[in-house]
């Protein structure tokens, strides 16, 4: 008809990875873990999708004689620099971004006036800069750096993508800064969340969160793990983790009925996967960081599990257990029992059917989920299987609950509550 237009409307679905890790940064920067930790998966995530080798960033301080900007995470640097890389506000590039507030990008650190060098950083290698102070209020809270090796400048565009992403950092530390002002308050914080009860029964238990490759990175670090071995050392490393994660999520499916075993069986192929296996290997020729090395696998697994193929549901849930298997050998290489007994896992959106195994072979207690997930999921299928309630669409779940709270997990009820009375803990004692 005449003045109608054809309108094209576009659902894009998780086949680009850049998009995916732009959607999970407020998710990112909004979950209850350490500050620091949380500021090395954003870094991680922005470096990815910007295509930068380096990204750091740099936390305004108070010292007694002044403010300083600290690196408190990083990718692509030696982990001893973070926490004892220091610079005043106003010294080097990096000082400089948060003196003017705004972004600073240099296509030669070396030749600037502004540049000091840090020994021992390597950063002479990545000589072009992208400095973008982190605004909270009137003041840069923050620097985000982002660098690159000679070659190729960050564009305008780029500048302009950077900016909107380094938001996540401003909302990461107004998140850790009301934490610690709500963690000084004397009021109890208790919530009643409503959801949706998606496999049955109720339980109480310990708040803890699923780790991330960033903070097992840094446990890695802290433990002495991340230091020049051989590589031998580093493939029998991973190897052995491999294959004990392998058994105890077996052990925790012998636990299943047969039907519910029988839906696994496809998964269990992964760690026989040559493929799979190829990439270990390499990974532990190249990375000295076990979490880093298994963070890599799982991003090139997906990659190959996509490649020549157009993404759909199946090669996608395979890309998801991938990635939650490497996790897992990740823990267990640095000694992270995770989920510990009696814990109420907390989730966002998606829910692995070895996440859930996992869950049951350490004995949690009981998973919670601020987003949708499909009833007939594999991984609700395998939870409800192994008499593990899950209560999904929890609305202000990571607002209200925190790591180390006690929660009622009612699936019966479709609901969670965080730091019940004792009233309300004994009324649930009589009942169950």
């Amino acid at each position: 008809m005449p003045g109608e237009r054809n309108v094209e409307v576009r659902v894009h679905e998780r086949d680009d990875p850049r998009i995916e890790r732009i959607l999970d940064l407020i998710d990112e920067a909004a979950r209850p873990r350490p500050l620091a930790e949380v500021l090395g998966v954003l870094c991680s995530e922005v470096a990815a999708v910007i295509e930068a080798p380096v990204a750091s960033i740099y936390v305004r301080e108070e010292e007694p004689d002044a403010q300083v900007l600290v690196m408190r995470a990083n990718v692509g640097f030696p982990g001893g620099a973070i926490g004892q890389v220091r610079l005043a506000v106003g010294e080097g590039i990096t000082g400089f971004a948060a003196e003017v507030m705004r972004p600073v990008t240099v296509s030669t650190a070396a030749d600037d006036e502004h540049f000091k060098p840090v020994p021992g950083l390597g950063e002479e290698q990545y000589p072009i800069f992208l400095a973008l102070p982190i605004l909270v209020g009137r003041r840069a809270e923050a620097v985000l750096v982002l660098q690159r090796r000679i070659g190729r400048a960050f564009t305008r565009d780029e500048v302009v993508l950077a900016t909107a992403l380094a938001t996540s950092f401003a909302y990461a530390l107004e998140r850790a800064r009301a934490r610690r002002e709500g963690d000084a308050d004397d009021a109890p914080r208790k919530a009643q969340l409503g959801g949706r009860g998606l496999s049955p029964g109720a339980v109480l238990g310990r708040v803890e969160t699923s780790p991330t490759f960033e903070g097992l990175a840094a446990l890695a670090r802290a433990r002495g793990m991340a230091e020049d071995v051989d590589v031998e050392v580093r493939r029998l490393r991973l190897e052995h983790g491999l294959e004990a994660t392998a058994r105890e999520l077996t052990r925790a499916a012998e636990q299943l009925p047969p039907e519910a075993r029988e839906t696994l069986a496809g998964l269990f192929l992964l760690w026989d996967d040559q493929r799979f296996r190829s990439l270990v290997a390499e990974e532990a020729d190249k990375e000295l960081n076990p979490a880093v090395a298994l963070r890599n696998v799982a991003r090139a697994y997906a990659r190959a599990v996509y490649a020549g193929n157009a993404p759909n549901e199946a090669s996608t849930a395979r890309s998801v257990e991938a990635e939650t298997f490497c996790m897992q050998v990740a823990a267990r290489v640095i000694d992270e029992r995770i989920p510990s007994q009696g814990a109420a896992l907390l989730v966002t959106d998606r829910l692995p059917a070895l996440l859930v195994l996992n869950a049951v072979a350490h004995r949690a207690a009981a998973v919670a989920c601020s987003g949708k997930l499909a009833e007939d999921g594999l991984g609700v299928r395998v939870a409800r299987a192994a008499k593990l309630p899950v209560v999904s669409e929890v609305g202000g779940l990571f607002a209200w609950a925190r790591v180390g709270d006690r929660v009622l997990v009612d699936a019966d009820a479709g609901e969670v509550r965080v730091n019940p009375s004792a009233a309300t803990i004994a009324r649930f004692r009589r009942t169950s």
